[in-house]
């Protein structure tokens, strides 16, 4: 046990507050706790200078100040905090040496001891690994506990060859008890057959039963491979409206994983809201059901799922309400003049929506619309974003949503628009104009959202000076990082709130990775997907996508906890972070993350050459 210390079971409880010990079992943390020699060191004490240190320290108690071979001030690491081992500061390695700024206690681990544990537990090396971006790795990657689909298969695949009649595939699923059949072909899939296609491609059109079941199956249906996370599954499930979706090592099916096999894991999911909501005929029913998504947001942080999943959950709940009012104004007012799409910019594009969030819409139309035509549009805009109002979905502050003309016009004004903003560029105009290049279109005439997506896509790509100016305005919201790393007031004074996390953290990684997706035309609006295309692009390498990937999977989960802590506290969500709220090892990761923002947008800078 630490020397100086009787109760093992105090030492272990601490360590496993302290990053990365807290993935060590409990037993290893017993043997780990009787190699650790606790030191006190008064204020201003040395506690070391030689070169390199003696050991790791683990900070019980108080702060240390961290000091470069010129005594000046490299950064401050308080209780809970680790220092010992190499770091860098700004991209380069520094010796360093250690000196308590206030009266403190330490755990010492000798190097030896310490090299030895590195050994014994490769995540702990990982973690110690020389440089920030890799303990910021290892910080984002604790956010990835997921469930597999292969943990839902509870028996083998019920399949039939694809030449097999009609009646000895539907005598099959009765005696299997199945409300499905995977149909194969040289044993890989190539369809599916449901209750549902046996009542409506058969009975009803009277089909004789000897033939192939080949004619009514759903050829090459979408599937989910057998690693996979469940939340995956739950998303192309909540995308497409399916009710079944194959699972396939290659095109190998090995089982079906069902909404029920989800729910019944899960008792309380997305997918039962989204359901719900496509159920309800009136906006009443609706607001019953928006009721229940502070707890459903609650539970999602709760069960530890991940930013990404999170995210693209919330959105997807959000989508189903928009397109359920739309439904319904159109049962109000009449079916459409003419084809349209209704789409959405910011976050919601993106499919990174949280707990606060607000309207960003608009409608594209076929044509420009007479006056009867544009009075429908008129009418419909009000019905949706009145309805998203009174749904929590408040209305935009800068006016971005179908209620307003100029955001309901025709695909052609909509070009015009691009045009404008890209071939003339002003730093204005840029900065109002960033949003609408993350669209997309939930409900209506997607090809009209492909066609203004490849257009603009397609403007912006060969204009590099519109690329600048919106460099230049991404390089305009810097992280809240002073010189010392210390965090700073925004200068209008509202820092008192706390660290605004979506605005000088998540905003400038969306920028940054924006400007890169317009680089390669990607049109992929979800910033981790455009990570993961611009890597493939060659516009983007793998190092910094990844820094790039972990920083915002960080800063997102101290924002969701965050707003989560709130609404359980019965308090409104918002994006301000209090630093003294976090513990010290998250404020350390949070300015890591903040570092590797910092160092993107130098990049970005050199590489637009914007000063």
């Amino acid at each position: 046990m630490p020397k100086n210390f009787h109760d093992v079971s105090y030492a272990v409880e601490f360590l496993h507050t302290v990053q990365p010990f807290n993935s060590m079992e409990a037993a290893d943390l017993h043997k780990l706790t009787r190699k650790l020699e606790a030191v006190y060191y008064p204020q201003d004490k040395a506690v070391f200078s030689s070169r390199p240190a003696p050991g790791l320290a683990i900070i019980r108690k108080g702060a240390v100040r961290l000091l470069n071979e010129d005594h000046k001030f490299l950064e401050k690491r308080s209780e809970g905090e680790v220092f010992g081992h190499p770091i860098y500061f700004h991209g380069e390695l520094k010796d360093y040496m250690a000196e308590a700024e206030e009266d403190c206690l330490l755990w010492h681990l000798s190097r030896k001891d310490f090299e030895q544990l590195c050994i014994k537990h490769p995540l702990i090396a990982e973690y110690f690994s020389s440089h920030l971006k890799s303990r910021l790795s290892a910080a984002a990657q604790v956010y990835h506990t997921v469930t597999q689909v292969r943990d839902l298969l509870k028996r083998d695949p019920v399949v039939v060859n694809h030449d097999v009649s009609i009646r000895v595939a539907a005598q099959q699923m009765s005696e299997e008890n199945v409300s499905s059949i995977l149909i194969v072909k040289d044993g890989e899939l190539c369809g599916i057959v449901t209750d549902k296609d046996l009542r409506q491609r058969v009975l009803v059109e009277g089909l004789e039963t000897g033939l192939p079941i080949s004619l009514v199956m759903t050829p090459n249906p979408m599937s989910i491979a057998v690693d996979a996370d469940v939340d995956t599954a739950l998303l192309i499930m909540m995308r497409q409206n399916y009710h079944h979706l194959p699972i396939v090592d290659g095109r190998i099916p090995l089982g079906l994983v069902t909404a029920g096999d989800i729910l019944r894991a899960q008792s309380e999911h997305p997918l039962r809201i989204v359901r719900d909501i496509h159920k309800q005929k009136t906006l009443g029913g609706l607001l019953v059901l928006s009721r229940h998504m502070p707890s459903l947001f609650e539970r999602m942080v709760n069960l530890g799922r991940g930013v990404e999943q999170i995210g693209r959950m919330v959105t997807h709940i959000t989508d189903a309400f928009t397109v359920r009012l739309i439904q319904l104004a159109e049962k109000q007012l009449g079916l459409p003049p003419m084809a349209f799409a209704w789409v959405v910019f910011g976050s919601q594009a993106r499919e990174e929506q949280t707990a606060r969030t607000d309207q960003d819409n608009g409608l594209i139309l076929e044509r420009d619309p007479n006056e009867d035509e544009s009075l429908y549009f008129a009418k419909l805009a009000e019905l949706v974003c009145d309805g998203l109002d009174q749904l929590g979905y408040v209305y935009c502050p800068g006016e971005v949503m179908a209620l307003n003309i100029k955001w309901r016009v025709s695909l052609e004004k909509w070009k015009r628009y691009f045009v404008g903003w890209v071939d003339e560029p002003k730093p204005k105009s840029v900065m109002h104009s960033s949003i609408f290049f993350d669209i997309r279109c939930v409900y209506g005439e997607n090809a009209l959202v492909d066609d203004l997506q490849t257009f603009a896509s397609k403007r912006a790509r060969e204009n590099r000076i519109f690329r600048r100016f919106m460099a230049a305005n991404a390089l305009s919201k810097k992280p809240p990082l002073g010189f010392f790393r210390r965090f700073v007031q925004e200068d209008d004074g509202s820092q008192s709130e706390g660290l605004n996390l979506k605005h000088r953290g998540i905003v400038p990684i969306t920028d940054l990775v924006r400007i890169r997706a317009l680089e390669a035309g990607i049109s992929e609006a979800n910033t981790f997907s455009r990570i993961d295309l611009a890597v493939e692009a060659g516009v983007m390498n793998e190092k910094d996508a990844s820094s790039l990937r972990d920083a915002l999977i960080l800063i997102n989960r101290i924002r969701i906890n965050h707003q989560s802590a709130q609404m359980a506290a019965g308090n409104k969500p918002t994006n301000f972070v209090p630093p003294e709220q976090l513990s010290p090892l998250m404020r350390r990761n949070l300015k890591a993350a903040f570092m590797l923002v910092i160092e993107a947008q130098a990049a970005l800078a050199l590489r637009y050459q914007v000063h």
